[in-house]
């Protein structure tokens, strides 16, 4: 009989610290569900749905890549066009 308390003591703990464990889970999943509506609350402020984000950043990226780029040419268009003022200062 003793041998079933004991059974009994360690199922009942086991089962007491799956509990804590669950409401621990429950109280994080909560959380990470507000951060989540947060996020996306900002996302569509700034006028980008959420579902849609992937294809917001690959576009951003691409235009970002041809802002760079055209700068890179009116910078190298304004050297050219200066390199004979700057060779008479030297």
């Amino acid at each position: 009989m003793e041998d079933l308390d004991q059974r009994l003591e360690t199922a009942v703990k086991r089962r007491n610290t799956l509990e804590s464990a669950v409401e621990r889970l429950r109280g994080k999943l909560e959380s990470a569900r507000a951060n989540l509506e947060a996020v996306e609350a900002e996302c569509r402020a700034k006028k980008v749905e959420p579902d849609q984000i992937d294809d917001t950043i690959t576009r951003l990226r691409s235009r970002y890549q041809e802002l760079v780029e055209q700068l890179e040419q009116e910078v190298s268009d304004a050297t050219k066009a200066l390199e004979p003022f700057l060779k008479e200062k030297r």
